[in-house]
């Protein structure tokens, strides 16, 4: 797979190796999202979470602090199980989508809280300084992956995506600006395409649809993203292929990442 070698990328090259990596298993991608994303969608529309025939309502504080608090436990179970499918696959590793959520189940709280921990960090970075919210995104860009691969606690891997960042932010961000950029696009215009329909469930179903499609591609570009920060500052790629030539790994959720 000379086209996936281990090897620093710059921002557009690490973007094409994610769109590489997510074109190697496009259905492992959307079932492992769609596990997670359809359950919550039924839910929402058997109990009328967030589903009105008028868009302007507000809901009330009840259902906004449900829907806040499932949007992080489903960012941190998507997010983690993301990142295992896409390490099995960029470093070409027996690939299993119900390992992937065996494996994130056992570091969810630790996803939950780093999550939690990093929107406020962001959030009051943009809030006072927002110059400094760009530099918090840069330092954390790659906490999940960390907790995920090296299984770190919410303290180390906090520290240890800052370390990992130091003198390459620019570069982070750069990669970030374009993936964003690009899935924004997507999404805006097949957002205004879907909210067309006049009905409410169909929209939800198909925003759905859209997330399980076009949603690996953010967690995938991390994980591409938090080996290249490895390949830059620990020569990792070095590391890994002399490792894999010495000890094959048997048991891919326990590889040294």
């Amino acid at each position: 797979m000379p086209e996936l070698a281990l090897r620093p990328r710059s921002a557009t090259e690490l973007v094409d190796a994610a769109f590489q990596v997510y074109r190697r298993a496009p259905l492992q991608f959307m079932v492992a999202l769609a596990v997670v994303y359809v359950p919550w969608l039924v839910i929402r529309l058997a109990l009328n979470l967030n589903i009105s025939v008028d868009p302007t309502s507000i809901p009330p504080p009840s259902t906004l602090i449900t829907l806040a608090v499932a949007a992080v436990a489903i960012y941190a179970i998507a997010g983690g199980v993301i990142t295992l499918v896409a390490r099995d696959v960029y470093l070409d590793l027996p690939l299993s989508v119900p390992e992937a959520f065996r494996v994130v189940a056992t570091r969810l709280v630790t996803l939950i809280l780093a999550s939690v921990v990093s929107v406020v960090l962001m959030t009051v970075g943009f809030f006072f300084f927002f110059v400094p919210g760009f530099y918090v995104i840069a330092r954390l860009a790659v906490v999940r992956q960390v907790i995920v691969l090296e299984d770190a606690g919410t303290g180390r891997s906090l520290a240890r995506s800052s370390a990992l960042s130091v003198g390459l932010k620019f570069h982070i961000l750069g990669t970030f600006a374009l993936i964003v950029l690009l899935l924004l696009a997507v999404n805006i215009g097949a957002g205004l395409l879907i909210n067309f329909i006049p009905s409410r469930v169909i929209v939800n179903v198909l925003s759905t649809v859209l997330s399980v499609v076009v949603g690996p591609i953010l967690g995938i570009t991390e994980t591409v993203l938090y080996y290249d920060l490895r390949i830059r500052r620990e020569g990792f790629d070095v590391e890994y292929l002399v490792g894999r030539d010495a000890a094959p790994p048997t048991d891919s959720a326990n590889v040294a990442l």
